[in-house]
């Protein structure tokens, strides 16, 4: 057994002791897990072959049992993620975005740490003692699952071994002694699989406790390392953000839904209660405009695109939708076809083609038309070919051409 400076976990510790000492104090740990919150500074890379690179450097705060907020410093200025139900926001300078996308940090604080701590908190019956890694261990069997057994390191307060029928989930991977002459361990790194990737969490005991220092997760394009230091524990969140994020959250939800239903006026409504909730949530402004595309509000589309193109100059989607907007009416064109070209410049889609193609039919560049127009028909999604189709035959028409 290789015996390695390792580190391990206070809550850890403490969950995985309540749960197997009585009902009494393991609810009052599952109320702490539920309520409670920390901080601890994070630094992460990723590391292959002889490459190492930076991912993060700052401060994550956490909210179990899925909530967080890291902030650390970017080339753009400071970085705030508030992740609450898998919902984020990220904002980097005045720059403020919304999206259900995952987090890498949060996913693996959640993955790993998290996890050890829900497999703690469910009830154990005793059902003997062990020997694994040459410890004595007490071995316990979930209460209503009778496949998911622990193997309890009790000094440590750690599982050294937890399989749920003939897989293993967690297995002691290396510890350290306190001097030969002592059976007291001082750091343990425990060998998860409780993902697709392996990981191993390394613990260390410290005057405050187990507290855990080290993740390293085996990835495909190599390990990523974070450490962890400065481990802080407190009852309550001042100026929490997750109730805020929360109702980001619902609303952005109610929106899709009135999409899916067609439900314009609701729509309407919902996004201007977003805008109301975070004024920094730019996407409102996208919301409210294809909620006024379908009320035939022409000069609310044309608002609430000039209003993203404010706060995102580059916004592809914003810049091409109002550029068909004003060829539509045929004002502005010359803004328009500008607009269109950026936005093509920025992503080659059919339709972003489609509007180009329009916008020099309608100035007579019949020929780059034509060209564009082919291009936008050899790649449209199927909702899209009729209309391009007829852009096409316009412009085929005005050159003399057969369909």
């Amino acid at each position: 057994m290789l015996r390695k400076h390792r580190s391990a976990l206070l809550l850890l510790a403490c969950i995985l002791s309540a749960a197997l000492t009585g009902p009494a104090a393991a609810a009052e740990l599952q109320d702490w897990l539920s309520h409670g919150f920390g901080s601890v500074r994070v630094f992460s890379q990723l590391i292959r072959e002889d490459e190492e690179v930076l991912l993060m450097d700052g401060v994550l705060h956490f909210a179990y049992p899925r909530s967080f907020q890291v902030e650390y410093y970017s080339e753009e200025g400071p970085v705030t993620i508030t992740g609450h139900n898998g919902f984020l926001e990220v904002q980097t300078g005045g720059d403020v975005q919304y999206s259900y996308e995952r987090y890498w940090l949060f996913e693996d604080f959640a993955n790993y740490l998290f996890a050890l701590a829900d497999y703690a908190r469910r009830p154990w019956k005793f059902s003997g003692v062990d020997q694994v890694a040459g410890c004595e261990v007490k071995r316990y069997t979930a209460e209503g699952d009778p496949e998911l057994i622990l193997w309890l390191h009790e000094q440590s307060g750690l599982p050294f071994l937890l399989r749920q029928g003939k897989r293993t989930l967690v297995s002691v991977f290396s510890f350290i002694r306190d001097g030969e002459q002592t059976e007291r361990i001082t750091s343990v790194e425990l060998e998860l699989f409780l993902t697709k990737e392996t990981a191993i969490l390394q613990f260390d005991l410290g005057e405050d406790g187990w507290l855990p220092v080290r993740l390293t997760v085996k990835e495909p394009l190599g390990e990523v390392h974070t450490t962890f230091r400065g481990w802080s524990f407190r009852e309550k969140w001042e100026d929490n953000p997750f109730r805020r994020l929360d109702t980001v959250r619902e609303l952005n939800d109610q929106y899709f839904a009135c999409l899916e239903e067609e439900n314009w006026e609701r729509a309407l409504a919902i996004a201007q209660e977003l805008l109301a909730a975070a004024p920094q949530f730019w996407q409102g402004y996208l919301y409210q405009a294809f909620a006024y595309e379908h009320l035939d509000n022409y000069l609310g589309v044309v608002e609430n695109y000039q209003q993203v193109l404010m706060r995102q100059p580059d916004n592809h989607l914003a810049l091409n939708n109002l550029a068909y907007h004003y060829l539509l009416r045929e004002v502005n064109i010359s803004k328009a076809i500008e607009m269109a070209e950026r936005a093509v410049e920025l992503e080659r889609r059919a339709v972003y083609l489609d509007t180009l193609g329009y916008g020099y039919y309608l100035v007579g560049r019949l020929e780059e038309a034509k060209k564009i127009l082919e291009e936008a028909l050899a790649t449209a999604p199927e909702e899209a070919v009729d209309e391009i189709s007829g852009h096409l035959q316009l412009v085929l028409n005005a050159l003399g051409e057969a369909e």
